[in-house]
């Protein structure tokens, strides 16, 4: 089986991806679920790793893409990704695949650093600060497969640009395909989540990720051969005109310290965590009376929706935030000085916020359309047809 994921391709998406040859030839030979929920926080990692255990981050427990406290930038290397494997708190579709003896594999899959499990792992990870980033990801994942295969498509590669690394990722995952044999495959295309951060939803430039994400299908379905292939949306983006950084709040009061790299804590130990279209205030040390306070001016503040349900901060797994709030369609939180023209993280009430998911094989009708349903659902279709 290979799971495919194509990163911030949204239900509103599937329409325009039909008009390239290998998608609408593909998408015939599938179950198609349409105007499928995705998971809150509705960014990159914790959908992902419910993807892959069939969980909510409340009890997987990777809640975001970063840790909480606010670096200089998503981008910035002194942003603490929650890369590893560890993390997750619920049997994988990977660990429960090894136990019965079959062979696994992924390309650039969130939070699979140091994983014991997947045979064949090219681990998307970050270095920490100071570390370098080659012997992090070498040491992260399988190194002379990670080695033979940067040798043999580097020059695929532009840095970390896209769409040239989802070209690398997909043909590394061709090669794996072909020569490992693995029993279960995941591999995570990024092309179109990294332009529509960059140019927004409406940019033409979205047109080059389209592009790729056919010509990449076309060489992955090759490989794959008659396998089984499931290939799933994470999330949606929505266009953003303005970032707002609440930790600014905090600035003005003394309670952490800007600097040209992000910030520092404070005594207190207090900030608040930005995700995109939510954010969620951790109050450390500081008191009830402040913390009021600040949920005040938040409420006041620019771009405020609302705040977060008890319900959204559980099934988050938000449980050390005293509160959540979320943006209206145009703004997004982020640290101060961040440029983003789209972005996710969005409670799952927001307009046009749905995605999808296709399956080829695994006992469902090719042809069928549905509507509705939740990521959540992948992880039991895996295990069904892999006996798991």
């Amino acid at each position: 089986m290979l799971i495919i994921s194509y990163d911030a391709v949204g239900n509103d998406e599937f329409d325009r991806l039909t008009r390239y040859p290998v998608f609408n030839a593909f998408s015939k030979k599938c179950a198609v679920f349409r105007n499928v929920s995705t998971v809150f926080l509705s960014n990159t990692y914790p959908v992902h790793t419910s993807v892959a255990t069939g969980v909510l981050p409340r009890e997987h427990g990777v809640t975001s893409n970063t840790e909480a406290f606010p670096a200089a930038s998503p981008a910035s290397p002194l942003s603490v990704w929650n890369c590893g494997e560890d993390l997750i708190r619920a049997k994988t579709i990977w660990q429960e695949a090894a136990r019965k003896g079959i062979k696994t594999a992924a390309v650039l899959w969130p939070v699979t650093g140091y994983s014991k499990t997947i045979n064949f792992n090219m681990p998307e990870i970050r270095a920490r600060p100071g570390k370098n980033q080659v012997l992090t990801s070498l040491k992260a994942g399988s190194c002379f497969l990670q080695l033979k295969l940067y040798l043999r498509h580097r020059k695929l590669m532009d840095g970390i640009k896209q769409p040239n690394l989802d070209f690398f990722s997909a043909a590394c995952m061709a090669d794996i395909l072909r020569e490992k044999k693995p029993g279960l495959a995941l591999v995570h295309l990024t092309a179109y989540d990294s332009l529509c951060h960059d140019n927004g939803k409406d940019s033409a430039v979205l047109e080059t990720a389209f592009q790729a994400l056919d010509k990449n299908l076309s060489d992955l379905l090759d490989a794959a051969g008659d396998d089984d292939i499931i290939l799933f949306s994470d999330h949606s983006q929505l266009n953003v005109h303005t970032v707002v950084d609440p930790n600014q709040e905090l600035v003005k009061r003394n309670l952490i310290i800007q600097t040209d790299n992000g910030y520092l804590p404070g005594g207190t130990g207090c900030c608040f965590e930005l995700c995109g279209g939510s954010a969620f205030f951790h109050p450390g040390g500081l008191g009830e009376n402040q913390v009021n306070e600040l949920r005040l001016r938040i409420e006041k503040s620019s771009g405020f929706r609302r705040f977060l349900t008890p319900g959204e901060m559980d099934h988050a797994g938000m449980f050390k935030a005293a509160f959540g709030f979320c943006a209206k369609e145009g703004y997004c939180y982020e640290i101060f000085g961040t440029q983003k023209k789209g972005n996710h993280g969005y409670p799952l009430d927001m307009n046009n916020y749905t995605v999808f998911y296709m399956v080829k094989g695994c006992g469902l009708a090719a042809g069928s359309v549905e509507h509705g349903g939740s990521l959540l659902d992948i992880a039991p279709l895996v295990r069904k047809r892999l006996n798991l």
